[in-house]
């Protein structure tokens, strides 16, 4: 993960290196306070990982340690296709889209917990649900 960020002093902006852990982050949100960085790690190689991540957003601007709110297995159809597009609602939920019709359980739309619970899960007719987001206060 990396951030750019703008030095308004010299008025030039740079790169920064978040995060040493990810290989394939697909997508990322904010929660609702700000006090969490939530990352779609989804890297669909046979040996790859499929997570929902959250970093605490420290004091510093840095990012704590991750922990894992959901990870993205195989069953009999497959491996499971991770995440490819989220966003927070105002209750702090995280809204998902994931999955496929080749493997897993097929393209849904989650909504997770702030802790990482499965609490709906919709299926789409499109192949690969990719973005999502909400137009108005939600």
């Amino acid at each position: 993960m990396l951030r750019l960020e703008l030095d308004s002093f010299r008025k030039l902006w740079s790169i920064r290196r978040m995060t040493y852990d990810t290989v394939a982050p697909r997508a990322v949100a904010l929660s609702p306070d700000e006090s969490t960085l939530y990352v779609a790690e989804t890297d669909n190689s046979p040996q790859g990982l499929r997570e929902l991540r959250a970093y605490p957003i420290l004091p510093d601007d840095t990012l704590g340690p991750h922990t894992v709110l959901h990870a993205f297995g195989r069953d009999h159809r497959g491996e499971h296709r991770g995440i490819e597009g989220l966003c927070t609602d105002s209750e702090g939920n995280i809204v998902a889209c994931s999955g496929w019709k080749k493997s897993g359980p097929g393209p849904l739309v989650h909504v997770f917990s702030a802790g990482g619970a499965i609490l709906e899960s919709h299926p789409v007719p499109s192949d690969q649900p990719m973005n999502c987001a909400f137009g108005d206060a939600d």
